[in-house]
């Protein structure tokens, strides 16, 4: 019998080095894909803390009302043709209206693309080496993201715009290096992709041209600008044609926005803001800041904290000093940022909002410099490193071991500030409110009772300010949704109740669904007439209670009667309204748009006089005297 002794195979002693070899040879995207993952988590975090706010309800409100077609898609919103982001909205309001989880899987989702397509197109500008995890690393923690983050009708513009500038910048510098011309047709259709997403991405072939004539043709920079255009002319003849049609679809659907531009005001405020979006927000937020926030409930602006805001800057000042002493065209790449910038967020701001809002609160709002943190990691990538194959990069090479031990301080200093900006944000703003309200409302409408008519108002500021959103504020507007999609109940709003209701209801502030009281005067017949007011064919005029007459104003009257069905005319303030009465015992609701001292009852058509047995006038408020739907506020 043969013995057959194991003997390694050459296979198995090679395997762990093999695996050994693949980790370093790929130490670098492993390294990526772990920074993506910390992203990930570190941003799912925030996002689980936060909720739909403000114009995110209108943006789903008008999505209900719509169909699909150009008009929706193409109205100009807040001064935006966004119609991605439209058809976007319209598929979640669609699939799960309110859902901050499905939502916040869409967020999630192209932030991983984005830092992707970041990764690939960094390899395609520098090649694999080391140094560019650095910009990398500043693209995924900077809090320049972070309050956009939370702004989901924000974050529908500006983060498609940064996956498109990263593919399409990626296929055009593989188009210049390569020439194959397919390369710049694939990024024409991400630059399409972005103009759907935002109109900021009307300015990205200007970037890529920019970028192209600054770091991939030699020479000074207008000769270079000259040459790039005669070579790759078919190129920019492509994004320039998408360019100028996007435009004049814009400018063409401009007069249906809800907001036209206008005059920013002082030139003081102009200064004010531009002082503060610099100075506070940009610089600090670029690396790291801005360590504190000014908290106004479920969002927060940045505050200054003036020893480490004047530090940021000298950082700052240190880091583009250095690289303009040794990276030659470094300065390239601070002007390309600059003008970003100023294009994408400045520029904007002052001709659609500086002359309507308060100018430092707008220039300490991070989520308008969202736009700036894709070029913002690439010109830092070019403000030190040489793009593949680039001649002469440097002027002078700085020993190795300062310059290690630099980018490590930084870096250490920048993530810290980063992360406790993160938390910061975190613990000074909370969504509870917003979140309660809706789950709670969401179950009230589910447990209201059959046909119940509830009275419009608006909804609380945490929701939609009234002032700024008129009827797309109000709870038929944001809750209805919620009740038109319940299988059997039948809720209908009003915000002028009329005729025989048997459960008039109202929203409260937490949500929940209340009776409604009329809270004003009230009173009851005389007890000598057995307490009733006799109403037949002849005009009665009753007293309301009180010494004085009721100013105008858009009041709610409210009758008691008994008796057969009939007609019943009313007049308030010289106006009259027809009721239809049921037979039996009701409470039958008047508009009162008006004012005085009296009302006059009467019976249209003749036949058996009513019983009205109380009479009140008022504004609709909660009653106390009832037990709310649900009993107690859902948590948020």
């Amino acid at each position: 019998m043969t013995q057959v002794e194991d003997v390694p195979t050459h296979s198995t002693e090679l395997a762990p080095r093999e695996a050994i070899e693949w980790v370093r040879t790929n130490q670098i995207t492993l390294v990526a894909i772990a920074l993506i993952v910390a992203q990930l988590w570190l941003k799912g975090v925030v996002l689980g803390h936060a909720y739909f706010r403000q114009d995110d309800y209108q943006v789903f409100d008008r999505a209900l009302a719509s169909h699909l077609d150009w008009r929706y898609l193409m109205t100009v919103y807040n001064g935006h043709m966004t119609p991605g982001a439209m058809a976007v909205a319209w598929m979640l309001a669609r699939l799960s209206l309110y859902d901050w989880v499905l939502t916040s899987s869409v967020t999630i989702v192209f932030l991983a693309a984005s830092s992707v397509a970041l990764l690939r197109l960094l390899r395609t500008l520098f090649g694999n080496r080391p140094a560019i995890l650095i910009p990398f690393v500043v693209y995924l923690f900077t809090p320049l993201m972070l309050t956009g983050l939370t702004f989901w009708t924000n974050t529908l513009l500006w983060l498609p715009t940064q996956l498109v500038i990263f593919m399409a910048l990626n296929a055009h510098i593989v188009y210049i290096r390569g020439g194959q011309f397919w390369h710049a047709i694939v990024a024409t259709v991400w630059l399409a992709v972005g103009m759907l997403f935002d109109d900021a991405g009307v300015l990205v072939p200007l970037l890529i041209f920019a970028l192209t004539t600054a770091f991939f043709s030699s020479g000074r920079w207008p000769q270079a600008a000259l040459a790039v255009l005669r070579k790759y002319w078919r190129a920019w003849v492509l994004y320039g044609a998408l360019a100028v049609g996007y435009a004049v679809v814009f400018f063409h659907q401009l007069p249906t926005s809800n907001q036209q531009p206008i005059k920013p005001g002082q030139f003081s405020n102009v200064l004010s803001f531009v002082s503060v979006l610099t100075r506070v927000s940009f610089i600090p937020g670029a690396l790291g800041g801005p360590w504190r926030w000014l908290s106004l409930g479920d969002l927060a602006f940045a505050a200054e904290l003036p020893i480490l805001t004047y530090l940021a800057w000298v950082v700052a000042a240190v880091i583009v000093g250095a690289s303009l002493w040794y990276r030659r065209r470094a300065e390239r790449a601070w002007v390309i940022l600059a003008a970003w910038v100023f294009v994408t967020a400045i520029a904007p701001l002052v001709i659609g909002r500086v002359g309507l809002a308060s100018a430092t609160l707008l220039g300490a709002d991070l989520h308008y410099l969202a736009d700036s943190l894709p070029v913002l990691a690439i010109c830092l990538g070019l403000a030190f490193w040489p793009v593949t194959e680039e001649e002469s990069a440097y002027r002078s090479h700085p020993p190795a071991r300062p310059r290690r031990l630099g980018t490590a301080a930084v870096l250490v200093v920048f993530s810290v500030g980063s992360l406790w900006s993160y938390h910061a944000y975190e613990a000074d703003t909370s969504s509870a409110a917003s979140r309660s309200y809706i789950a709670t409302a969401r179950a009230a409408v589910a447990g209201a009772p059959q046909g119940a008519v509830i009275f419009d108002t608006p909804t609380p500021t945490d929701i939609e300010v009234a002032a700024l959103f008129g009827r797309y504020a109000y709870t038929s507007q944001v809750i209805g949704p919620l009740a038109n999609a319940l299988p059997v109940k039948h809720l209908r709003w009003t915000s002028a109740p009329s005729g025989a209701i048997a459960n008039l209801m109202i929203f409260d502030d937490n949500g929940r669904l209340w009776r409604v009281l009329l809270l004003g005067r009230a009173g009851a017949p005389p007890a000598a007439d057995h307490g009733c007011w006799r109403v037949g064919y002849r005009p009665v005029r009753l007293q309301i209670p009180g010494i004085s007459p009721l100013y105008v104003w858009p009041w709610t009257l409210d009758l008691t009667y008994s008796g057969q069905s009939a007609a019943l005319a009313v007049e308030f303030g010289g106006r009259w309204h027809d009721e239809a009465l049921p037979a039996g015992q009701h409470d039958v609701y008047v508009p009162a748009l008006g004012g005085g001292s009296s009302i006059t009852v009467q019976l249209i058509g003749g036949g058996p006089s009513v019983c009205l047995t109380h009479l009140s006038i008022g504004n609709p408020v909660p009653s106390i005297l009832s037990k709310p739907i649900p009993a107690v506020p859902v948590p948020g």
